[in-house]
């Protein structure tokens, strides 16, 4: 711009292009100091300034004030990555609606006098040209950019909502969800409940029972192969497995029943030893998840109430 301005005599924007060179390398400064939002804000009125200064001394013909435009959409994105990362940021709203009026202002005063330093037609149309691809990329990165964020913070959500964040399991949300892949006839399920979960809790701390739950999940997660295992609520497991033969996947559970009583769960903060109850129902034609998993249900508090410690088929 200076070498532009300096080869058309526009005296004011030389001295203008000057200031802005030395801005430009105080910016360096700000952003390695942190100070985003002031570096957002000067830049987008150092650009405002500069490009309705251009309109005013060289007249509406040369394209400075589309800048204006590509600046909105850079704003608006800076303000969007402000807020996905929990970062202070500069509402774009206010930025831009005085950008929107420096954009009329300067088209009335260049109508209404002229062209204070006129440019050759050749240099108009490459400046018009030369914005026109700026505006365009600025757009184009922007908005991929924004598109992919976008994607990217709805599929943390959507993992965040299908996720237990204590045991890292699939939950109750995402079983729901993927209802239909489990209602088939080769499917069984088996809802495993902690015995005398509220007497670890009392005993030993809530702490040690975030550790028991997260423990019996990877245990679940390891030991019991070919299934796929959900948080379904509180100290309740939900096992999801392929099998016609419900006295194998009995067979199975049983081992890992065994398993769960000899394990001894230890940290820092205690040691102690539990046992699990499970009720295991294999699907039949025509059944819906809830009452599925309601058969379940109904054997898991049977064996809860004659004697815990085993599973009920």
């Amino acid at each position: 711009m200076v070498c532009l301005f300096a080869a058309n005599n526009v005296t004011p924007m030389i001295k203008f292009n000057i200031f802005s060179i030395i801005f430009y390398l105080f910016t360096l400064f700000m952003i390695y100091k942190g100070f985003l939002r002031y570096f957002v804000v000067g830049t987008y009125l150092e650009v405002l300034l500069h490009m309705t200064l251009a309109v005013i001394y060289t007249g509406w013909d040369h394209g400075f004030q589309i800048t204006l435009i590509g600046m909105n959409i850079l704003t608006f994105f800076a303000e969007y990555v402000g807020r996905s990362i929990s970062r202070k940021y500069v509402p774009a709203m206010p930025l831009c609606i005085l950008g929107m009026l420096a954009y009329v202002h300067s088209f009335i005063l260049s109508n209404k006098f002229g062209a204070i330093y006129p440019l050759p037609d050749k240099t108009s149309a490459a400046l018009e040209i030369t914005w026109g691809v700026i505006v365009f990329v600025i757009g184009i990165v922007c908005l991929q950019g924004f598109t992919l964020l976008s994607f990217h913070s709805a599929r943390l959500l959507s993992n965040a909502a299908i996720k237990d964040k204590l045991t890292n399991l699939p939950n109750r949300y995402y079983v729901a969800k993927n209802e239909k892949d489990y209602l088939k006839e080769n499917r069984w399920i088996a809802i495993a409940d902690i015995d005398n979960f509220k007497k670890i809790n009392d005993t030993y701390g809530h702490n040690f029972g975030d550790y028991v739950l997260q423990t019996l999940a990877d245990l679940m997660r390891t030991n019991i192969d070919e299934t796929e295992v959900c948080r379904w609520g509180g100290e309740e497991f939900l096992i999801i497995g392929k099998g016609n033969d419900i006295n194998k996947a009995f067979d199975v559970l049983e081992k890992f029943r065994k398993e769960v009583e000899e394990y001894s769960f230890e940290n820092d903060e205690a040691k102690t030893k539990l046992t699990i109850t499970m009720g295991l129902s294999q699907y039949s034609k025509g059944l819906s998840l809830n009452e599925w998993v309601n058969i379940a249900d109904k054997k898991l508090y049977a064996g809860k109430y004659s004697g815990k410690n085993k599973i009920v088929l």
